[in-house]
């Protein structure tokens, strides 16, 4: 929605930045005082609950503006960022990103591109609500693929940079459930599991999982 001329123009507004992994990027709650251009890596979003725990909503993938809806609002930040491997973008101050947006003709293409960001986001936390679990699984790592999946010689991969407890966290399932579930996907040739990624090699029975109408979920 953002030509590459005008990503450009804002790059070179900023100044460069490398994130090492586990790296916290903005933190819930800090005034929202600058952007961040991420060119290269991938981001975890965090909200903390009031009893402190942390919860992963979703990643962020090259391309991304990061922190730009407190910037828009002028509220403080609603997540915390982290890096899960190694980044690299450019940082903006609010001032000149809003001058910038306003010089380029942005300023509504941005503010839609957050407010989709969020439905989005919320969207899915609505759907795990009425989907029986391995669907939830399914749900979660189809969402990932949309949000950070890039294309290799296998299907799409995906950096998730995070233990599976987070992955199955996300789905509102225990590790117990959700291991299972990634196993049978993958013994059935829709995803190939690593450490600290996946590949999705069959996006049509991923999203027939999704809808908990896989074979994926018989049984779950």
């Amino acid at each position: 929605m953002v030509s590459e001329q005008a990503w450009r123009a804002l790059v070179e507004q900023g100044r460069s930045v490398i994130y090492q992994r586990g790296a916290v990027i903005y933190r819930q709650g800090d005034r929202a005082s600058s952007v961040t251009l991420l060119e290269d890596g991938t981001v975890k979003v965090l909200q903390v609950t009031e009893g402190g725990a942390a919860l992963t909503l979703t990643l962020r993938g090259p391309g991304e503006v990061l922190g730009e809806m407190g910037v828009i609002l002028d509220r403080p930040r609603s997540a915390t960022l982290e890096a899960v491997k190694l980044c690299s973008g450019h940082v903006l101050g609010a001032r000149a990103f809003l001058a910038s947006l306003d010089r380029l003709g942005l300023v509504p293409t941005v503010y839609r591109l957050a407010v989709d960001r969020m439905h989005h986001v919320e969207q899915l936390r609505t759907d795990l609500v009425s989907l029986p679990p391995a669907a939830r699984v399914a749900r979660v790592i189809l969402h990932l693929t949309l949000e950070v999946g890039r294309p290799g010689k296998d299907g799409m991969l995906i950096e998730l940079g995070m233990p599976r407890e987070e992955l199955a966290a996300m789905a509102a399932v225990g590790r117990s459930t959700a291991a299972p579930v990634l196993r049978r996907l993958q013994v059935q040739g829709v995803l190939s599991l690593a450490r600290t990624r996946l590949i999705v090699k069959d996006i049509e029975a991923l999203e027939a999982a999704a809808r908990a109408e896989g074979p994926a979920v018989a049984g779950l």
